[in-house]
């Protein structure tokens, strides 16, 4: 792996642990002022946005990266491509306004909060004009990695000085859009660094020919979607915004672990990009059976710890309201397992390789299978029959993906159930659970729930000298060493 690849993988690494501590610190306030009613109503409101945005973005994030990514080292294409990409966003984000406005003004349950509805759809037009996606093709996370911080911060700073109660809930809408906002902005102003509009003849400009390459990621993101914002969607149309709170504090808790590991294929998707387009199959290969030890390595711990220290956890970061959420997080924590591996599969080794059918084809599968496990488990079970359904569907996604991909993945299947791991993980879930048997605070059944998971999970990959691990240790060696002798 080279020294550029592991410097972003470290850059995002901080991205993502920032993104992780920040929700852990804030969502414990918000929750408790604004109650399961309050962030229920801001999740409804923000899965229709999310829609809105899907359909203005076309998209087009994820093949601008590729794009740019394919194009990093020819400037004038490069610089071309984005200028398009960036009208083309700005086009349909004038059509997403539309949408908004009609919205507001016929749904009886977005009209009754449209001022709440408008604030948060100001995340429409900054997310067209945002350029996230030039900025991971041309791997520049170091700029990505310090403003992301520098706008948590500040939002993190708001929301305790200005939310103080259960009415402050437009203010807290206006903080949760200002971070989308606040990072928007400042990429699309530093852009100019990296690009010379001058140089670009607007005669010469293709915007069209973006749109069909675009609509084949749109109609997988549209896809995923629907599995995704439409559990809450239809969780506010059927059991009300409580139903919904409680169903974002579950998955709010589990897409803590998964964050981690997804931010990998992020990093690694306009390297893989990069490396097919000039025809390195062995530099693909190597990079795509690391991700894979990673992320088998990460997610089977991860999702064992979250639902041992569920009771705990769920309680600390969300207080007493939202025990109704701990049968929502035991059901989310093996998501973690199936959305990291379809990850791999998916983003960094299909798509790349131009199979993006093959991913369509997949989660499509686990779209039906969610939408009708939702119409009858809803009604039923509220907010853990949405959890039983996505469950289900995001296995359904990974199945089929291992039955229709394999020929073109560079590993064996049977490296999905790396023996190492799974031990490992038996004996960590077993000394955790006995390490908080007869603890009764919550706070310190976490502390040493987490402290013994880790230290057990380590030491048995140590005595079992997995590679992964020995290689880690020889590079945490390597680096003390040279500070020492520095």
């Amino acid at each position: 792996m080279s020294s550029s690849l592991k410097k972003n993988i470290l850059l995002n690494g901080i991205n993502t642990v920032s993104g992780i501590v920040f929700p852990i610190i804030t969502f414990p306030y918000a929750a408790r002022i604004l109650l399961p009613d309050g962030i229920g109503a801001i999740t409804f409101l923000n899965s229709i946005i999310n829609y809105i945005i899907l359909f203005t973005s076309l998209g087009i994030p994820m093949y601008a990266v590729k794009e740019v990514a394919k194009f990093r080292d020819d400037i004038d294409k490069r610089d071309k491509i984005t200028i398009e990409i960036i009208i083309l966003s700005t086009l349909l984000c004038i059509i997403g306004y539309v949408a908004v406005f009609l919205l507001a003004q016929y749904i009886p349950q977005i009209h009754k909060q449209a001022s709440l509805f408008y604030v948060l759809s100001l995340s429409i037009v900054f997310t067209s004009i945002g350029v996230n996606w030039f900025y991971q093709g041309i791997e520049d996370f170091k700029f990505i990695t310090i403003r992301a911080i520098v706008i948590r911060s500040l939002a993190a700073l708001s929301l305790f000085l200005f939310v103080r109660n259960e009415s402050d809930l437009l203010i807290y809408g206006i903080i949760t859009v200002g971070s989308t906002v606040g990072n928007n902005i400042i990429n699309f102003f530093h852009l100019h660094k990296h690009i010379n509009v001058r140089k670009i003849g607007f005669r010469e400009l293709d915007i069209a020919r973006h749109v069909k390459p675009s609509l084949q990621v749109f109609i997988l993101n549209l896809i995923i979607s629907l599995y995704i914002q439409l559990n809450s969607i239809m969780l506010g149309f059927i059991s009300g915004d409580e139903a919904v709170g409680y169903f974002t504090a579950g998955t709010k808790i589990s897409h803590i672990g998964l964050t981690i590991i997804g931010s990998l294929s992020y990093v690694l998707l306009p390297r893989c990009s990069n490396l097919l387009s000039s025809g390195d199959r062995s530099g693909f290969a190597a990079i795509i059976k690391k991700s894979v030890k990673v992320t088998i390595a990460l997610s089977l711990p991860m999702a064992t710890g979250l639902i041992i220290l569920a009771y705990p956890i769920t309680v600390i970061f969300c207080g007493y309201d939202y025990l109704p959420s701990i049968s929502v997080l035991y059901l989310n924590a093996p998501v973690i397992i199936f959305i990291s591996l379809t990850n791999v599969m998916g983003i960094q080794i299909l798509y790349p390789m131009d199979k993006v059918s093959i991913v369509i084809l997949s989660v499509s599968g686990g779209a039906l299978v969610n939408m009708a496990l939702n119409f009858g488990l809803i009604p039923l079970y509220d907010a853990t029959g949405a959890a039983v359904a996505t469950l289900i569907a995001e296995f359904t996604v990974l199945l089929i993906q291992i039955i229709s991909g394999k020929r073109f993945f560079p590993f064996g299947i049977r490296e999905l159930f790396d023996i190492k791991y799974i031990v490992s993980t038996f004996i960590m879930a077993v000394a955790v659970i006995l390490s908080i048997l007869f603890i009764h605070s919550d706070y310190l059944r976490i502390i040493v729930g987490l402290s013994t998971g880790f230290a057990v999970y380590l030491a048995s990959l140590l005595i079992m000298r997995d590679g992964l691990t020995m290689e880690m240790l020889k590079v945490l060696k390597r680096t003390l060493i040279k500070k020492q002798t520095s």
